[in-house]
């Protein structure tokens, strides 16, 4: 059966190639986390959450997306001079963020519901968006080259460098501050290794142009006028949960939230990227030359489900055993809450992987639509800080699901419009 839904296809041996390395590089940090949790307080981690959840949101925008459009030009200058745009704007857009926590640090804090005394992890931000959405620039290079065994690579030897980062310094009395700063050792082994590889695989700093770049910018002006919006919109309906349970209730049932949502939502994240990467310049290559893609898509689809099917099954069953086991027996709650949120997160790891095919279908405004009324539910949120936790988290299951079934509904309508679009032509 496998075989059958795998079939010896470039298209597929990229994903699996990415999935591997995915799968591997996840394992370690899933391990890493089972060994951290019980170094470090369970506020500790509470307040890193948050951290990561709001560099997840802004590294977004820091890049204005153009890191998307490095894998469509047909010259490789091109390509190359928007590698250094997006590294341009993700450097501004720093230092406007740098300086407006400056001034306006207290009330950030006071908006999060944290003490003074975490207001360190305010001017690790900056760092980290920048590092994170630079990695993401050189990714799409490296995207472009299909040289996926390197972002495999790249993935492992980072969890490898963070998850080892965060636990010597926890050994070395670093607590409070080891978790971020092992985060940011991370990206900078990213960093470091991406650039290298870009290098191996023709990138070129002659090729730099000023003039070259604002020509770029203006060309694919779409990505931050129609594609940032949606995955601004995007980012906040996944970590915007979290930060209001650390606003509504208190960092140690974030930090039992955040645990439940890294092993269900952030494993799917990543393969997530890891097929939607691959899926992206597939499909565009078969869309510029009016081939079908059907094919492809219902074997992802039957992929994805089976994995999701197979992981709801083990959280119904065991989850609040297995993530006491896993994480220790404080944790055990973090296994409730999973029990919980699993629906959603299963139905998003089938959904969200081939949702980027909206991409090269040029309807990027269908999907703006979709993310516009998604976000429009969560931020219904904010209405709620009266409900009990269980309650709450109940309100993001149903949410989840109405929003991502109707994703799929549109996915299909547009990937069926395509093949009749098309048949019609040959025809």
């Amino acid at each position: 059966m496998i075989k059958r839904l795998l079939p010896s296809s470039d298209l597929f041996k990229n994903i699996s190639t990415l999935v591997i390395g995915t799968f591997a590089a996840q394992l370690i940090a899933i391990l890493m986390q089972g060994v951290l949790r019980r170094m470090y307080p369970v506020e500790d981690f509470g307040v890193y959450d948050v951290f990561i959840s709001i560099t997840g949101i802004l590294m977004v925008i820091a890049s204005l997306r153009y890191e998307m459009a490095v894998v469509l030009p047909e010259k490789k200058e091109d390509a190359d001079n928007l590698v250094f745009a997006g590294l341009f704007s993700s450097f501004s857009f720093n230092v406007v963020l740098l300086l407006l926590i400056y001034f306006f640090g207290g009330s950030i804090l006071r908006f999060l519901n944290l003490e003074p005394q975490h207001g360190f992890m305010l001017y690790y931000l900056p760092a980290a968006i920048f590092l994170f959405s630079t990695y993401q620039v050189f990714n799409y290079y490296l995207v472009r080259c299909k040289a996926y065994k390197d972002i495999s690579v790249n993935r492992i030897s980072r969890r490898i460098s963070e998850g080892g980062g965060q636990a010597l310094l926890a050994l070395a009395g670093r607590l409070h501050t080891g978790l971020i700063w092992g985060n940011i050792m991370g990206h900078v082994v990213n960093i470091v290794a991406g650039w290298i590889q870009m290098l191996r695989n023709g990138f070129s700093v002659k090729s730099f142009s000023i003039r070259r770049q604002w020509s770029l910018i203006r060309r694919y002006k779409e990505f931050p006028l129609f594609n940032m919006v949606p995955a601004l919109l995007n980012a906040i309906c996944m970590h915007l949960p979290l930060l209001l349970i650390n606003k509504f209730y208190d960092p140690e049932t974030t930090a039992h939230f955040g645990l439940a949502r890294n092993v269900l939502v952030l494993p799917a994240s990543i393969l997530t990227v890891s097929i939607s990467q691959v899926l992206l310049q597939s499909i565009s290559e078969k869309c510029r030359a009016k081939e079908s893609f059907i094919s492809d898509l219902n074997r992802i689809l039957v992929l994805l489900g089976v994995m999701a099917g197979v992981m709801t099954v083990l959280i119904l069953l065991w989850g609040p055993k297995l993530f006491a086991l896993y994480a220790g027996q404080e944790y055990y709650i973090s296994g409730i809450y999973a029990r919980i949120i699993v629906a959603g997160a299963a139905l998003k790891l089938v959904v969200a992987p081939v949702s980027t095919l909206i991409i090269p279908l040029n309807k990027i405004k269908i999907f703006s639509l979709w993310q516009a009324v998604y976000f429009l539910l969560i931020s219904s949120l904010f209405l709620m800080s009266h409900l009990q936790i269980h309650t709450f988290l109940y309100v993001i299951l149903i949410i989840d699901v109405i929003a991502y079934s109707a994703l799929l509904a549109i996915i299909l309508y547009l990937s069926h419009n395509y093949e009749k679009s098309i048949n019609q032509q040959h025809n």
